[in-house]
C-alpha cells in the first residue's frame, strides 16, 4: 500500500511538470493544474507515510498557488507543510511557514484561519522555542483584535502572558495582563477576570511592589473578583505590610491559588518559598569550649 502510494504520488508530480513546460504552441504555465497535482503527489505521500516527499510537494503546490493568485489554497498548502515539519521532527522553519500563511490567509480575508494558525504553530513549538511562540500569540492577538473578536483576542494574549511568566519576564507578562482589562473595556468578557486580577496582583509581588499589589487589589479586585477572592488578597497585603510570613504562607497555599494556571502556581510557590522561617541552628558557646575544666594528673584543673 505504502508503495503503491509513492508511485502514485511521483507519477502525480511528472503530471504537474509537464503542466509548467511551456512550447511555440503554449506560452504559460499551466499554475493551477500543476498546483493541484502536487497537492494529490503530497496526499500520496504522507499516505505513504513518506512525510519529506509531502512537505516538498505541499510547498510546490502553494509557489503554484501563489503564481495563479489563489492565496486561500498557498496559505492552506503552508499549513499542511508545518504539520508534515512535526511529523518529521523538523520544526526550524515553522515560524516563517506560518507567519507567511497567516499573512495570505488575511490578504484573502480570512482571518479566522489566519489567527488559528498562528495559534496551533504557537503550541506546537512553545517547549522547544518559546520565543517564536510569544510572537505568533502576539501576531494571533492582534489580528483578533482588529477582527472584533476581543474574546478570541484575550484569549490569545492570556497565552501571552503564560509564557513570559515562564521564562521570568514579568514585566513584558504584566503589560499583556493589562491589555486583557483594555480588551474587557473593548466589550471583551469579564467571566474569567478575577482570576486574571489574582495573577496581575501575583505579579506585583513577584517583582517586589507591594505597594502595586495593593493598587490592584483597589483597582481590579474590588470590581472583577468574587468575595472570597478579595478577602484571599486583603489578608495577603495586610500581610506583608506586617511581615506575617505565617499568614503569607498560609494564603500563597490555598487551593485557590494552588489551582491556578501552572506557571502562577509556580510563580505563588517560588513567592512563597521567600517566607519560610528556616529553623536557627543551635549557637555554640565557643568560650565554654575553649575552657578545659577537667581534672589534671595533679588532682588540680587547668586555667
Amino acid at each position: 500500500m505504502s508503495k503503491d502510494k509513492i508511485q502514485e504520488g511521483r507519477e502525480c508530480m511528472d503530471k504537474a511538470a509537464k503542466y509548467l513546460k511551456t512550447s511555440l504552441l503554449k506560452w504559460v504555465p499551466d499554475y493551477d493544474s500543476a498546483a493541484d497535482e502536487y497537492s494529490k503527489a503530497a496526499t500520496c505521500f504522507r499516505v505513504g507515510k513518506s512525510y519529506k516527499e509531502s512537505k516538498e510537494c505541499l510547498m510546490k503546490a502553494s509557489e503554484n498557488y501563489l503564481q495563479n493568485g489563489s492565496l486561500f489554497h498557498a496559505a492552506k498548502c503552508m499549513d499542511q507543510a508545518i504539520i508534515m515539519s512535526k511529523e518529521i521532527g523538523d520544526t526550524s522553519d515553522v515560524f516563517k511557514l506560518a507567519m507567511k500563511a497567516s499573512h495570505y490567509y488575511q490578504q484573502h480575508g480570512s482571518s479566522g484561519s489566519a489567527s488559528l494558525l498562528l495559534n496551533k504553530v504557537a503550541d506546537m513549538i512553545q517547549q522547544s522555542d518559546p520565543e517564536s511562540a510569544v510572537k505568533l500569540l502576539k501576531e494571533a492577538s492582534n489580528i483578533s483584535g482588529i477582527e472584533d473578536s476581543t474574546g478570541q483576542a484575550m484569549e490569545y494574549t492570556h497565552k501571552v502572558a503564560r509564557l513570559l511568566v515562564k521564562l521570568k519576564r514579568y514585566e513584558e507578562a504584566e503589560n499583556e495582563i493589562k491589555r486583557q482589562f483594555e480588551l474587557v473595556g473593548e466589550g471583551g468578557p469579564t467571566s474569567n477576570m478575577g482570576r486574571v486580577t489574582v495573577e496581575l496582583f501575583l505579579l506585583q509581588l513577584a517583582k517586589d511592589d507591594y505597594v502595586a499589589a495593593k493598587k490592584v487589589l483597589h483597582e481590579y479586585g474590588m470590581q472583577y473578583c468574587e468575595q472570597a477572592e478579595i478577602y484571599m488578597l486583603d489578608s495577603i497585603v495586610n500581610a506583608y505590610s506586617d511581615h506575617d510570613s505565617a499568614q503569607i504562607l498560609k494564603m500563597l497555599n490555598s487551593p485557590f491559588i494552588k489551582h491556578m494556571d501552572v506557571e502562577f502556581a509556580i510563580l505563588a510557590k517560588s513567592l512563597a518559598e521567600k517566607w519560610i522561617v528556616e529553623p536557627k541552628e543551635q549557637v555554640t558557646n565557643i568560650e565554654n569550649e575553649d575552657t578545659d575544666t577537667s581534672p589534671t594528673d595533679f588532682g588540680g584543673t587547668l586555667c
